[in-house]
């Protein structure tokens, strides 16, 4: 035997430190955090083969540290092995560099804060410096390393597969967004061949990091969740899916946005992520595809650091926990208090028998913040009603429920009646939106029985309720009926009964008692580009949709309670396994759809002589429409004619009129009617006079002078919405959950610091706070608090709300206000809008105007030209997406020979 060379063992050590592209990213990005920095920015080059850069604006690497700063073994975060019961960092090791160095070339820029500028060093294999020269780099540190596993063919040959190098990168990107959500202030850039990927700005809270990592439609199904115990000392924070939420929003098929994390380190933990998905799917009974998937979620468990070894893996995303059954039961508890008892508890089985030493007792500090109402909740019995009066505590929306027993030796039973009738509460409170109610998973209940049985108990003895009579509905029984008490009542279809046949007529007659996952009827396809020349066209059928309509009433009669997604699966499997003969049948129909659709489209297009037969067309469609029941949210437009219509195209260009009829005609008495005309424009808007709506395109005919103009009043409306929005609208504020200091550094310099303070206060509040007042910044969502001190250098600015129906919403939106007010001296709110808040306007003024009817009538056009003369300026004639609100028609000749020209011109 003899020893290998250090060159060989420096290579075999590596590669098993760095495996992957994923590796590099998580240690160099661990190292940034390390070093308190603030923003982050990843850069791949051909999925990291090539180039991966790593930039970020922390503390730098000191000059005396520079020299072994790429050697093995050197680390600044620990001295000793004791060191790591207090590990606050997540590097420790000193391996990182050392190994990205025996198999890449990396190059290191830093600058530190006392420095001048900034230096790039470039390493060899061994993380000896080579080279250096200055850079121009800001403070922090800027780590590049190229060609990864060019002395490891093997391993690079395995990224020569196209799917294999973007699962890389997807895997990537959800580790810089598990660290975007464990630190909200983190702004995060992802780019891939100068393309950016994804990306997260600063935020306030975990909530609106989740929301920038997950989607808001996602977040708005969770609930935060909080967890703390003193013996052992553990504490669990987080966001989980609200019972019974959407499965689609909240859960997918992998354990990707499952975000776990130990000592805010994201973690993969197994029997955590398994007792998760447990309750989640238990939550999710009524959906079987709910066992398939992991819900979406971040959860944060604290524990003391000399109780958690992350020495077990190189890239230390598993741990190993010292009081791993204590952490679990924590998790448990806290899953129980929002989801209750999981259906595969094994202690449900018992019974109703005294639980084991594993058994749960949910503790008092377990809190669940539930968006809910006021909540009355009342039982019809009366002796049961007057036991548990005393519970219900409904002042300021909370609910209470207090158990007599006493808690640690409470039965499983018990817990059961407890959680049972907390997940009813939270199915409740789910449905009403108002403001938050902090409801105890001790959720304790006074609901014994009202009286004792004879065989069973003794007088003054109660009886004990075990989970089987509870489920089965024979806990609670009426004593002057002798009925059994059940909480939910199920109401299960009779076998082989037809929904409509033996459905009452008054359900029949009430469209909100039918069933929502049953298809009463067809509904027609309406979409806006099936009004052609002003007739409705039915859109052609595909021989699958024809088949789905037969097939997907026949799967509801089977199964009632069928999802949408089980009913579109079954209809699909059926599809494939339909025969030929069958085939050919829906495909020959969706052949006929086809040409009749085509032959309507020409009937509409052609007109003229088809104008009877397109009449009856239309109204045939538009009474099949009225017995269908079919709602129109917005008025269908044809958008197309109106756009070529008010296009700015020669008049050369345009198609002349194909058909023409001939109508009695007088110079004289057209004369005589633009006289009286002339007299009216005088009080009219602009000179402007209504003459008639043209009804096939919904645009209004104007005289303006001698002047026909076509008028759009619906680029109009925009407009003036858009300028009322922009005057008077008030952006609603949310509390932060950690209010943001404001320095001179974070609004751009003390200059706009002083614009600030500058600006209209309130009085001072009893504790002293004063809260800024003014109407520029309380419009555009910003909640600003300022605690004075005795100097300047004492005295706090605070964001302490801000706006959030706009993504990425913060502090730069806060600078450009103040910017405004300095540079422009802008004085009112419309001069004081940020460029994402007049973007949500603009959106919100095209969503109201698309809510008008229609047909407008002559008041109504009459008075938003009043309007558009009173608010908008004389040069500004056009609407918020530049398109013009008139267009030039013709102007009338005074003389017979003028007209003599038009008429012979327009031949």
């Amino acid at each position: 035997m003899k020893a290998l060379p250090a060159e060989t063992v420096r290579l075999l050590c590596s590669s098993q430190v760095i495996t992957s592209v994923l590796n590099v990213v998580k240690e160099l990005t661990e190292n940034s955090l390390d070093a308190g920095s603030s923003s982050l920015e990843v850069k791949l080059e051909n999925y990291g083969l090539d180039r991966i850069e790593v930039r970020d604006n922390g503390s730098g690497i000191k000059a005396t540290d520079v020299p072994v700063m790429a050697v093995k073994h050197y680390t600044s975060k620990i001295s000793c092995h004791e060191d790591l019961e207090q590990l606050e960092t997540y590097g420790f090791r000193g391996e990182a560099l050392a190994s990205i160095c025996a198999i890449s070339e990396v190059v290191i820029t830093t600058k530190t804060a006392d420095d001048d500028f900034s230096i790039q060093y470039s390493v060899d294999h061994n993380g000896q410096i080579v080279s250096q020269k200055p850079s121009h780099l800001g403070e922090g540190t800027t780590v590049c390393a190229a060609n990864l596993f060019k002395n490891l063919p093997v391993r690079r040959q395995y990224y020569s597969n196209t799917k294999k190098c973007k699962e890389e990168l997807k895997r990537v990107q959800n580790l810089l967004m598990a660290y975007a959500v464990i630190k909200p202030e983190l702004r995060i850039t992802l780019s891939h061949n100068k393309a950016v990927v994804w990306q997260k700005s600063r935020v306030s809270d975990h909530r609106t990091a989740l929301m920038a990592v997950l989607g808001a439609a996602s977040v708005a199904n969770m609930l935060p969740v909080q967890h703390h115990q003193e013996q052992p000392e553990i504490s669990i924070d987080g966001f989980l899916p609200k019972p019974g939420s959407e499965l689609n929003s909240t859960s997918s098929y992998t354990p990707d946005k499952t975000f776990i994390f130990v000592n805010s380190r994201p973690v993969h933990h197994k029997e955590i992520l398994k007792l998760i998905k447990q309750y989640y799917t238990s939550a999710q009974s009524n959906n079987e595809s709910a066992n398939r998937r992991y819900p979406l979620l971040m959860m944060n468990i604290t524990i003391p650091a000399s109780t958690v070894d992350v020495n077990l893996t190189p890239d230390k995303t598993e741990v190993m926990l010292q009081n791993k059954e204590e952490v679990l039961l924590a998790v448990e508890t806290m899953l129980i208090s929002l989801y209750g008892y999981s259906t595969g508890d094994d202690n449900l089985k018992t019974g109703g028998n005294q639980p084991s030493a594993s058994s749960v007792d949910v503790p008092e500090h377990t809190n669940v913040v539930v968006p809910t109402a006021m909540t009355d909740i009342s039982l019809n019995d009366p002796e049961l009603l007057e036991n548990s009066s005393t519970n219900a505590d409904k002042q300021d929306g909370e609910i209470s429920l207090s158990n007599t027993a006493n808690t640690s030796s409470s039965s499983i039973s018990e817990d059961w009646v407890i959680n049972r009738s907390s997940s009813e509460f939270d199915s409740i409170n789910s449905s009403l939106p108002a403001d938050d109610v902090v409801m105890n998973s001790t959720a304790d209940l006074n609901c014994n029985s009202p009286k004792a049985s004879k065989s069973d108990s003794g007088p003054g003895q109660e009886s004990e309720v075990s989970a089987e009579s509870w489920s089965a509905g024979r806990a609670f029984s009426n004593q002057i009926t002798g009925e059994c008490l059940e909480p939910v009542k199920l109401h299960v279809p009779k076998a082989n009964e037809d929904l409509r046949g033996t459905e009452p007529t008054s359900t029949r007659s009430s469209p909100s008692k039918r069933p929502t996952n049953v298809i009463m009827e067809k509904m027609a396809k309406l979409t806006a580009y099936e009004l052609i020349s002003n007739r409705s066209v039915r859109q052609p059928s595909s021989a699958f949709s024809l088949f789905e309509q037969d097939t997907r009433s026949q799967v509801l009669q089977e199964n009632p309670r069928a999802s949408p997604q089980d009913v579109t699966t079954a209809v699909k499997e059926r599809w494939e396994s339909l025969g030929e003969e069958d085939r050919k049948k829906y495909e020959s129909k969706a052949e006929k759809s086809l040409n009749a659709y085509n032959l309507q489209r020409k009937r509409a297009t052609e007109g003229g002589g088809q104008c009877g037969e397109g009449k009856k067309q239309m109204s045939a469609e538009s009474s099949l429409n009225k017995a269908q029941g079919v709602k129109r949210k917005a008025p269908l437009a044809n958008q197309q004619a109106l756009d070529k219509l008010f296009s700015s195209q020669p008049s050369s260009k345009r198609s002349l009129a194909k058909l023409s009829k001939p109508l009695p005609f007088s110079i004289a008495t057209l004369k005589q009617s633009l006289n009286l005309l002339s007299y009216q424009n005088s009080s009219s808007a602009q000179g402007l006079r209504l003459v008639n709506r043209l009804a096939s395109h919904g645009a209004w005919v104007v005289l303006c002078g001698r002047k026909l103009m076509l008028l759009n009043p619906f680029r109009v409306e925009e407009a003036l919405l858009f300028k009322r929005l922009l005057k008077n609208n008030i952006l609603p504020t949310v509390r932060l959950q950690t209010p943001i200091l404001l320095t001179d550094g974070s609004l751009g310099g003390p200059e706009y610091m002083d614009v600030l303070l500058n600006m209209e206060k309130d009085s001072a509040c009893f504790n002293g706070d004063i809260y800024f007042t003014d109407p520029r910044l309380v419009a555009n969502g910003f909640e600003i608090r300022m605690i004075p001190g005795s100097s300047s250098s004492e005295r706090h600015v605070e964001v302490m709300g801000m706006a959030d129906c706009m993504p990425f919403f913060g502090i730069g939106d806060l600078r450009e206000i103040l910017q405004a007010i300095k540079v422009r001296d802008a004085k009112t709110v419309e001069q004081c809008r940020p460029l994402k808040v007049a973007n949500y306007l603009e959106s919100e003024a095209v969503r109201l105007a698309r809510q008008l009817p229609l047909n407008l009538s002559r008041a109504d056009v009459t008075n938003t030209l009043c309007r558009m003369k009173q608010e908008l300026e004389e040069e500004s004639q056009v609407c918020i997406h530049g398109r013009p609100f008139f267009h030039d028609l013709v102007s009338i000749p005074e003389t017979e020979q003028e007209a003599l020209q038009i008429m012979s011109s327009s031949c």
